[in-house]
């Protein structure tokens, strides 16, 4: 495995305002609801997620799928629930996080997946043993942007309004989940991307704060979709983790 670099255990103090260590506060999750929204760009991106979502430790993800989303074979057996129009990024998040909330209402954690990251092994096992950061988080993101990098090993806040950067991995309490559905910075956007900086706006608004977790145990890979016109959403220098511990690592060594 190499050399350990978040260990179990650690004090549960606090290292200063809005900086948690890995410790547990709020309902625990063994329950989870983990959706995947794919748009039509090249399928090893978004088969590589799946994979990797796999290995983490969510076995049956459900896929929510763009028009003209081809799925090689093995995740054809996944769960998908096709859109049988163009939704674009922000709606497809929407509906998809409102449609687990309405599959699973009795889920720990709502856990809204991006077609364009991979994962460390072992997510599952650490989050079920770590979260949540605070009584009132709005969501925790395991991947993290370079920019948002930090130490030591923990949870960081980062309260940025409607300038919050990146939502690839977005994990909510139910609370959040369903508060977030209802609201107006919801309700009141028609646009078809921005999911991070409405998401920012709303938590913000809320007092229900973003938590990124450094090192990330995530990375963006993504290339341009055929939703997007241009290659802003390519990962690349503050869209992609600086610190990623890598898909060989496994951070649920020492739980369960």
């Amino acid at each position: 495995m190499g050399r350990t670099i978040i260990k179990k255990g650690r004090s549960t103090r606090s290292y200063g305002k809005g900086v948690r260590s890995c410790e547990k506060l709020g309902r625990s999750v063994n329950d989870w609801a983990v959706g995947i929204t794919i748009a039509p760009r090249d399928e090893k991106y978004y088969s590589k997620t799946i994979d990797s979502v796999m290995k983490a430790g969510w076995e049956s993800p459900i896929l929510f799928t763009e028009p003209n989303v081809e799925l090689c074979e093995p995740h054809k057996e996944l769960k998908n629930i096709k859109r049988n129009e163009r939704y674009g990024a922000w709606k497809n998040f929407c509906s998809s996080l409102q449609d687990l909330v309405e599959m699973y209402p009795a889920a720990d954690a709502y856990f809204m997946i991006q077609d364009d990251v991979i994962f460390c092994k072992g997510v599952r096992l650490f989050l079920e043993n770590n979260l949540w950061p605070d009584e009132r988080t709005g969501f925790v993101s395991v991947f993290t942007p370079s920019h948002y990098t930090a130490k030591p090993t923990g949870f960081y806040k980062r309260n940025m309004g409607g300038a919050l950067w990146m939502a690839q991995t977005i994990i909510m309490p139910p609370d959040s989940a369903r508060n977030f559905l209802q609201h107006p910075v919801k309700t009141g956007h028609n646009g078809d991307r921005n999911i991070d900086n409405r998401l920012g706006l709303w938590a913000s608004r809320e007092k229900r704060y973003p938590w990124y977790f450094c090192p990330s145990l995530a990375q963006h890979i993504g290339s341009v979709s055929t939703l997007w016109t241009s290659g802003a959403n390519q990962a690349a220098g503050r869209k992609s983790a600086s610190d990623f511990v890598g898909e060989d690592y496994d951070v649920g060594v020492g739980y369960g």
